[in-house]
């Protein structure tokens, strides 16, 4: 696996507007200006493992036409309180995250480098034990994971392949005034779990919530994972190990 989180400082109003309003100009924007590096990038493990792929990725008038709709539906409240809405569809995600890149501005950005980027493993730490552990943590806050990589906006849902979430306006002050990083978390055993780039990473989002603060306005991460795809020599040394269990 592969990843990428990123931040946006954005009003949670004005996305939620866009979405619903369908303007011909913005949807051109995304279309020109966010689709294929989209597609082709970070959002490709998502784009190659379409769950509807009857709507070609390059006919954004029908694909964008279909995934609004979608998420028109999934805006209008139908479920239980307390419950996760059920998850769009992937045509809708990639929509959803092409408005966010185009409306947002940045404020941030983790993505793997090439020594964690087929670590299992590390991939895990890296939501538990950092997003959850060091930085929930640090916050104060132990479902900050969960906002940030898998929280519902306006009823819109997903996880595979690309995910999001966020805080408002009112919880990236709230969350900036209790930050405290304790001897007892460098100490802790998420600390330690994570050690080879913990720093790096912390002061990465602290960075990048403390400029969408800064902003007074709301903050909409992206959280992008991509399929792990084995070289020839990962391929012939899991085959190997696959023999030595088996003897």
């Amino acid at each position: 696996m592969s990843y990428a989180l990123e931040f946006y400082s954005i009003s949670w109003d004005a996305l939620k507007a866009a979405l619903t309003d369908r303007k011909p100009k913005l949807l051109r924007a995304v279309a020109q200006q966010q689709w294929q590096q989209l597609v082709r990038g970070d959002a490709l493990g998502l784009a190659a493992n379409r769950d509807d792929e009857a709507i070609p990725l390059e006919d954004t008038d029908l694909l964008f036409e279909d995934a609004l709709e979608e998420i028109e539906d999934a805006m209008v409240p139908q479920r239980a309180p307390g419950l996760d809405p059920p998850e769009i569809g992937d045509n809708a995600a990639l929509l959803f995250a092409g408005m966010v890149r185009q409306l947002g501005t940045p404020v941030g950005r983790i993505e793997q480098d090439q020594a964690v980027a087929h670590d299992p493993e590390l991939q895990l730490a890296f939501r538990e034990a950092l997003l959850d552990g060091v930085v929930g943590a640090c916050y104060g806050d132990l479902q900050f994971g969960e906002k940030l990589a898998a929280r519902p906006l306006f009823g819109l849902f997903h996880l595979d392949f690309l995910a999001w979430g966020g805080l408002t306006q009112q919880e990236l002050q709230d969350l900036v005034a209790k930050y405290r990083l304790s001897d007892a978390t460098r100490r802790g055993p998420d600390w330690q779990d994570v050690s080879d780039h913990v720093e790096a990473w912390l002061d990465a989002i602290v960075k990048a919530v403390a400029a969408a603060a800064e902003a007074k306005l709301d903050l909409v991460t992206l959280y992008f994972t991509a399929p792990h795809h084995a070289t020839f020599g990962e391929q012939v040394h899991d085959a190997l190990q696959g023999e030595l269990i088996e003897d």
